[in-house]
């Protein structure tokens, strides 16, 4: 199974799409997109979703496949902004899905920080028998050790860990944190602010066949975003 996660940064255009759907995956999970994106990439994606609360901004977070479909948990807490649980299946299978997008804004619009977004979802009782079985996070995390924020990111990762849950990239490339080789995020297109800030967390059942993040020179020519996607391929 293919998965594709990126920050596809201002919305999800034909464009994109058109670019994106080239890694023949069979779900994408795209952050920052609009619900207007919907229809614009209905030719490519048979099977979309979307979800924002809308306090900030337009954007949010958008599901697309033409293999599975989804649907939200109802256990959902729109507070945690945005970690969204997602029930993704199809004939021959079914998984829980948490598509992160985290907002330095909390539901009143107040500062939070994003670890803090992220932090009350992974420690959220409701969430804890999903955490404790077969999983796959991923998306936009907003943290990294390298800049300071409360709480730090290694924090979150220890706490996944308790789970049995584990960064793809680092277990597949037996790499600690902070030692990332590829970034996944070079700010507003600046090659000097190179961030590794997109994850993709999975449940130990899950077998990695490949992981890899499109960070070439070609993806750079396009200038589509200032996050390169990440590629996951697992079993």
């Amino acid at each position: 199974m293919k998965i594709v996660s990126w920050n596809c940064k201002f919305g999800f255009n034909a464009e994109k799409a058109n670019f994106i759907k080239s890694y023949n995956a069979d779900l994408y999970v795209i952050q920052e997109c609009a619900e207007v994106n919907l229809d614009n990439v209905k030719a490519y994606f048979g099977n979309r979703a979307f979800y924002c609360d809308y306090v900030d901004s337009k954007y949010g977070v958008g599901l697309f496949s033409n293999k599975f479909n989804f649907e939200i948990l109802p256990e959902h807490n729109k507070s945690f902004r945005y970690v969204v649980p997602y029930r993704v299946f199809n004939e021959e299978r079914e998984f829980v899905l948490f598509a992160v997008w985290t907002k330095n804004k909390d539901k009143k619009n107040r500062e939070i920080s994003y670890t803090e977004q992220t932090w009350n979802a992974i420690t959220y009782e409701k969430y804890k028998k999903y955490l404790k079985g077969s999983i796959i996070m991923l998306g936009d995390f907003n943290s990294t050790d390298k800049l300071k924020q409360k709480p730090p990111h290694s924090q979150l990762i220890a706490k996944l860990k308790e789970y049995g849950i584990e960064s793809a990239y680092h277990k597949y490339n037996d790499c600690e944190n902070c030692d990332e080789i590829v970034p996944t995020l070079f700010w507003t297109m600046n090659k000097e602010k190179k961030y590794h800030c997109d994850f993709c967390f999975v449940s130990s059942d899950y077998k990695l066949k490949n992981i890899s993040i499109e960070s070439t020179e070609d993806w750079e020519k396009h200038k589509l975003s200032d996050h390169c996607p990440l590629i996951i391929d697992v079993e």
